[in-house]
């Protein structure tokens, strides 16, 4: 079995808390194990800060550049990744980070296992 979408074909969504709008791949598709998604930021924008209740992730960037900052648990941040099309990142579900979009692109975003609204805003 399997199911299939072509990403021109998604309605872009806005998302609470950042500056993105999101192409829900996951939500078409409905695997069971992970959560797949495609975030599209304009220069400057920029997901929340934030860590995962379970979900490990996985960051692909397709187009743009972009700057993974990670931060301690004071809040305060502790380095930051630059990242351009072809890089992966995966992150463990309890490493506090923020995705900063520094030239507008898209990132495609695996969150494992698929746990909706998984995700935990600090600050």
């Amino acid at each position: 079995m399997y199911e299939h979408v072509n990403l021109a074909d998604l309605e872009p969504h806005d998302v609470e808390n950042a500056d993105a709008r999101v192409k829900a791949v996951g939500y078409e598709l409905r695997p069971r194990k992970m959560r797949p998604s495609v975030w599209s930021f304009d220069a400057g924008g920029s997901g929340p800060m934030h860590y995962q209740r379970e979900q490990e992730e996985l960051y692909h960037v397709l187009s743009g550049a972009f700057e993974l900052a990670f931060a301690g648990d004071d809040g305060e941040e502790t380095e930051a990744l630059d990242l351009e099309p072809g890089d992966f990142v995966v992150v463990s579900p309890d490493e506090v980070r923020q995705l900063r979009c520094v030239e507008a692109g898209e990132v495609f975003v695996v969150g494992a296992p698929n746990a909706k609204d998984d995700g935990v805003v600090v600050g």
